[in-house]
């Protein structure tokens, strides 16, 4: 409990910051225009206003007779005229009305990070930092008070699961959670994905605990309980609808298939994986104040959330059900607002909480196992304790003469040319800086910098100084939190190469073993030649593939678009840049996964496949449980060289020029440094996030892959 009061004052402490600072954002003026009007009607002694009035009623009004009950209390202001959905934000909004109402949320975000310390303080912790949690949780949003009710309904859903619950206790427990989860949906209708997430960890306990289809049914029985109470608490707390319940339900939910086709949402041009883009980085710089967040480690999070997942899977199902759940929604549904993101913080954060804890605990054996090393080097005798601590280097000074011309190449082109670009991107340097930077200004500005002499000034993209200047972490900060760069964050070029590498090599993978497997069968005729033929694609280098897909894809005289008849645009759309990419770059690669897997699937013993065969396993099953893990030792090695092959890729995006938003960080760093401004520094800082990302993948990789090695082989 001390922990989470500790968390609960962190929380309220990043949004109250928050609720002073950030800027008056889109929505804003529109929701407190709904609270005015609330406000208004209770002042009058006047309860039908909660029958008339909703205000964007799209949405549910919970949230917004929230802010109205909060701005009761205080002097009627002139209410905030009425504006297109589609208007910028209104910057002249009453105070203390919006303190107000933006304190109300924030009570509401910070209840949120402490249940969910109850529940995991690690978890509750990360939320409390989360920019994206404390920066919609913060402004007269509609996402605090859904969020809490969702989270609220899930841990309810948990308690009614505990061992030693049944009967009537267990009964109330799921009444509460689905009493919780109608008020979700009352604040916002996407919250309710929550009680699809509780519904279906429901019926996967009753299958793994009910024999039968009568039992399972009687089992899933109580499900339609749990969604009627569920809606009748969403009815209660949504009085909009009581005089037409049905028409003015089907106008609220039908408003947001039309408004998907609007212009306000088709003229972002984000694609379908922006959440993943929002996710990879932290609220954009630019868009609010450099003192708003105590720290911007959105991506830290998410990167620990993905090391905990198999852990939540294991342990908080539910939660690892509403992530996922969420997660394919928001890539879904057209519409890719960063504020849709607190649909899934609470279990993302869940999920980075035990990933820490996973981290930490090796850690911490290793530190207890040195401890106790060095105890018992202590307590040997004096003469073998010298004799023990000598060895190691006596072993390196006889190894180094070989390891040096090693140790020098690796200085000379690997760790120069990385310290020199870490020290480059604490600069501003640009074209117009270069002559001074070449000159010796970046030694001089980022050493004087680091060592205390020079202070930091502030990064400016529109910058055009003659002179190379220190700015500090700006442009590491900026890089992996996200500038705002245009059309997107830049984040969106580490979320892309994230998203290429896993995709490109994956389908690359399974074509290649699959062909491998076929190849491999008793009775196949012609093996050597198509080998020989498959083999071609990959020994051709990609620089001619990419041009000869550039010939095929063309958007007018290209294969594709003489035998359609017409254009084909592909640029035009991010999914169709991808998807003829991944075509592109699985015809190239594929070849060498089939000739990993061929030279794996010959090294396993023709006995082990006969006995699973005799024990009367499937093709299928003799695949994925004997020949798969023992092709994983071989098949690993080639997952880190493809992986950090794809993430770098850069011919075939720079020869195609697909959609902006499909271009690694490879690429899109060229083109800082090929196109105006000439961002020398920023691409500097992409190289050196890159290199951080990558170390973290292949480390983690490698861990996973030693973990499988040893139940392969145990």
């Amino acid at each position: 409990m001390a922990a989470a009061v500790a968390v609960l004052l962190v929380a309220f402490g990043t949004r109250m910051l928050a609720v002073g600072e950030l800027g008056v954002d889109f929505d804003e003026d529109d929701y407190l225009r709904a609270g005015q009007l609330y406000a208004t009607g209770i002042q009058a002694g006047d309860p039908g206003v909660f029958l008339r009035e909703n205000y964007r009623p799209e949405h549910p009004p919970l949230s917004k007779i929230v802010t109205g009950l909060v701005l009761t209390p205080l002097p009627q202001a002139i209410e905030i005229p009425d504006a297109p959905t589609t208007a910028g934000p209104n910057k002249d909004l009453p105070e203390p009305h919006l303190t107000a109402a933006r304190t109300a949320d924030a009570v509401f975000g910070a209840l949120t990070a402490f249940l969910l310390a109850l529940v995991s303080p690690l978890a509750g912790l990360w939320l409390a930092l989360h920019t994206w949690s404390i920066k919609y949780s913060s402004q007269v949003m509609l996402e605090a008070v859904p969020a809490f009710f969702a989270l609220f309904a899930v841990v309810l859903s948990t308690r009614a699961w505990r061992p030693g619950v049944a009967g009537r206790r267990k009964a109330a427990w799921l009444a509460a959670a689905a009493i919780a989860f109608g008020l979700a949906c009352a604040g916002k209708y996407l919250y309710g994905v929550v009680g699809l997430a509780i519904v279906v960890d429901w019926a996967l306990r009753v299958r793994s605990t009910e024999e039968g289809w009568n039992a399972r049914l009687r089992g899933l029985a109580p499900i339609l309980g749990f969604l009627v109470l569920g809606a009748l608490a969403f009815l209660a707390a949504d009085p909009y609808l009581w005089p037409d319940p049905v028409g003015r339900l089907i106008s609220s939910v039908t408003y947001h298939g039309g408004y998907v086709g609007t212009d306000a949402v088709q003229e972002t041009g984000w694609p379908m994986w922006q959440p993943l883009v929002w996710l990879m980085g932290s609220v954009p710089a630019g868009w609010q104040k450099a003192s708003t967040f105590v720290v911007a480690i959105d991506v830290l999070i998410t990167a620990l959330a993905v090391t905990g997942l198999r852990r939540l899977w294991g342990e908080q199902r539910v939660y690892a059900l509403w992530l996922l759940l969420a997660f394919v929604f928001l890539l879904a549904w057209p519409s890719k607002w960063p504020q849709y993101i607190l649909v899934l913080s609470a279990p993302l954060c869940l999920a980075a909480g035990l990933g820490t804890e996973n981290l930490l605990r090796p850690a911490w054996r290793r530190f207890l196992a040195a401890i106790r090393r060095d105890a018992a080097q202590t307590r040997a005798p004096t003469g073998e304790r010298t004799r023990t601590r000598g060895r190691p280097l006596r072993d390196l000074r006889g190894a180094l003469p070989w390891l040096a011309p090693g140790i020098i190449a690796l200085l000379l082109l690997g760790i120069v040319p990385l310290v020199y670009e870490a020290l480059l991107s604490t600069t501003d340097m640009q074209l117009s800086s270069l002559r001074d930077g070449l000159n010796g200004g970046i030694l001089r500005e980022s050493i004087g910098g680091l060592t205390g002499q020079i202070p930091a000034a502030s990064f400016e993209l529109g910058a055009r100084s003659k002179e190379v200047s220190y700015v500090g972490a700006d442009v590491l900060s900026g890089t992996q939190q996200g500038f705002w760069y245009g059309f997107n964050s830049t984040a969106t070029y580490l979320a892309f190469s994230l998203l290429w590498m896993v995709l490109a090599v994956g389908l690359q993978a399974v074509v290649g073993i699959a062909v491998a497997v076929v190849m491999e069968r008793p009775g196949m005729r012609f093996t050597s030649a198509w080998r020989t033929l498959f083999i071609l694609p990959w020994a051709i280098p990609e620089v001619v593939g990419a041009i000869a897909w550039q010939d095929i894809l063309h958007p007018q005289q290209g294969l594709i678009a003489q035998v359609m008849g017409a254009d084909f645009p592909y640029r035009d759309s991010p999914e169709i840049s991808l998807a003829v990419l991944l075509v592109a770059a699985t015809w190239m690669g594929w070849p060498l996964w089939m000739l990993v897997a061929t030279a794996g699937l010959r090294t396993i013993p023709r006995s082990v496949t006969e006995a699973a065969e005799l024990d009367g396993a499937g093709r299928w099953r003799r695949f994925r449980s004997v020949t798969l893990p023992l092709l994983v030792p071989l098949l690993s090695a080639a997952f880190v060289v493809r992986g950090i092959a794809a993430f770098n890729q850069f011919y075939l995006f720079w020869i195609l020029f697909p959609n902006d938003n499909t271009t690694t960080a490879a690429t899109w760093s060229y083109q800082l440094i090929r196109f105006e401004p000439f961002l020398y520094s920023v691409s500097a800082a992409v190289n050196v996030v890159t290199v951080v990302a990558l170390a973290v993948v292949v480390a983690w990789f490698l861990r996973w892959r030693s973990r499988v090695e040893r139940v392969a082989f145990a």
